[in-house]
This record gives structure tokens, sequence and C-alpha cells, in this order.
């Protein structure tokens, strides 16, 4: 088992964790409230797991060539309308973002002053990373919360250090 630590002040980011192998496909979500009354997507990873996600995830984003692209496979990092063009945006933000299920960040992280997004039913994580330390106040993570993408906490790799336990 390991744990995300931060590399700028060495604070427990996360529970404990279990690496998997790849990323798990995204769960498709049909809108509907959950149970506890959120509307936001299916977690993509299972809770007390993590994986490397080789693609790249958030902002920056720029606009792709094809004009009709839409990629169902990164719904809350790529698929969104080029408001200075025609066509879709995609994400050309860190790739080997480590994935956590956000619930295994509980009371270790905080909002970002820099980043007050605010989505339909969440953090649709958009406008860069969205969360902080709660220790030190160092960047490294985006939370996606919205109802419109995967429900997710994306670590910059460069902002953590993986820590067996």
């Amino acid at each position: 088992m390991n744990v995300l630590i931060c590399a700028a002040c060495g604070a427990r980011l996360t529970e404990p964790l279990r690496v998997l192998p790849e990323v798990p496909p995204r769960p498709e979500y049909d809108g509907r409230k959950n149970p506890d009354g959120s509307r936001h997507a299916p977690p993509t990873v299972p809770r007390g797991t993590y994986a490397v996600d080789p693609e790249p995830c958030g902002a920056p984003y720029v606009s792709h060539p094809d004009p009709d692209w839409c990629d169902a496979a990164h719904p809350g990092n790529a698929c969104m309308g080029d408001p200075d063009g025609q066509g879709f945006l995609m994400s050309a933000g860190p790739r080997d973002t480590l994935v956590v299920h956000p619930e295994d960040t509980r009371g270790r992280l905080t909002g970002n002053p820099a980043f007050l997004e605010i989505g339909c039913c969440g953090a649709p994580g958009r406008e860069g990373p969205n969360e902080v330390c709660g220790e030190c106040g160092a960047v490294v993570a985006t939370l996606f919360s919205d109802c419109t993408g995967p429900y997710e906490t994306h670590f910059l790799p460069d902002a953590v250090r993986v820590a067996a336990v």
C-alpha cells in the first residue's frame, strides 16, 4: 500500500492506496441523482486505489484539428466547445497524473483560491488545478466532480510523491 504525499511539505494527501495497472474505463452516467443526493458521475477508480493516467489532463486546452471531434473516452477532460472558433477543445495538460477516488483525499486538500470555478453540480476542473495541500497550500491536484464529466481527482506528477506505508 502507498500514500501520496505533498512534494513541498511532506504532508500525507491520501488514504492508503493500491496501484492499478491502468486507468479503468470511465463509467457511463445517466445524469440521475445518486443515493447520497449528489449528481456526480460514478467514480473512475474504486476507493483505496490509484492509477497513472498517461493521457493529457485538464488545462490548458487547445483547439482540436478536427471540428467534429469529441473524445468520449475523457469527457471531463476533453469534450468542450471552442468559444473562439468552430469545433472542440482538447486537453494539453500534464500527462502521467495520478488518478484517485475523490473521497480518498477527504480532509487533506482544500480548494485553490485562485480558481473559484463553479459547475452545475460540482467542480468541472477546466480552469486548472483546483486543489491545494491542506497543510502548506501548494497546488497539487485537479478535482473533477461536476455532473458533466468523470468523478476523479488527478494529482500533478511533480507535486506529489508516492510513499509506501
